[in-house]
């Protein structure tokens, strides 16, 4: 994977992430859509958490592996891009209960979006990070990681879509 290519799908995937975001009105980021589902702002909460020790881990101790630096890519996608599977998150990124504050969602993720950029765009894509071991799939290349956090907000950003579905029903009902 070429450097410019990841580095256009994260400012795509944080574009639409963040317009779908702010479409909601601020109290409807704290409205449960659904019994068992997230509210749109822990939402929000737990993809910035998945994302918050990664600038960390992309500028930590790395190596060079003696496999392709994109071999994990088609796992990842195959994970985090089937919409169809309900996934269970981690304890360590599971969101709090709220309230949450839009504003300061919106703004806490373009900042982390922009460390991560600001590293995507500097460093060697082809080295793996060795300070964390991603859950069943071990140590991965940045160009790996940078995948993660592609796919994992294109998935967010659909579920963020059909919250948004739901809670515009449920104010107008």
């Amino acid at each position: 994977m070429k450097t410019t290519d990841i580095l256009k799908d994260l400012d795509e995937t944080t574009h639409d992430f963040l317009k779908v975001l702010s479409a909601f009105e601020a109290e409807q980021v704290n409205i449960v859509p659904f019994e068992g589902s997230w509210t749109a702002g822990q939402v929000a909460e737990h993809v910035l958490k998945s994302e918050a020790g990664l600038p960390d881990i992309l500028l930590g101790p790395t190596a060079h592996e003696k496999r392709a630096s994109d071999e994990k890519v088609a796992i990842i996608n195959s994970i985090f891009l089937d919409f169809s599977t309900k996934m269970q998150a981690p304890s360590f990124i599971i969101p709090s209960e709220g309230p949450h504050d839009q504003q300061q969602l919106l703004a806490s993720f373009t900042k982390k979006r922009s460390q991560i950029a600001a590293v995507a765009g500097t460093e060697d894509l082809t080295l793996t990070c060795m300070s964390f071991r991603f859950p069943n799939l071990g140590e991965l290349t940045r160009v790996e990681w940078l995948s993660f956090i592609i796919a994992h907000s294109k998935r967010h950003t659909f579920q963020l879509r059909n919250i948004f579905e739901k809670v515009t029903e449920k104010v107008e009902s």
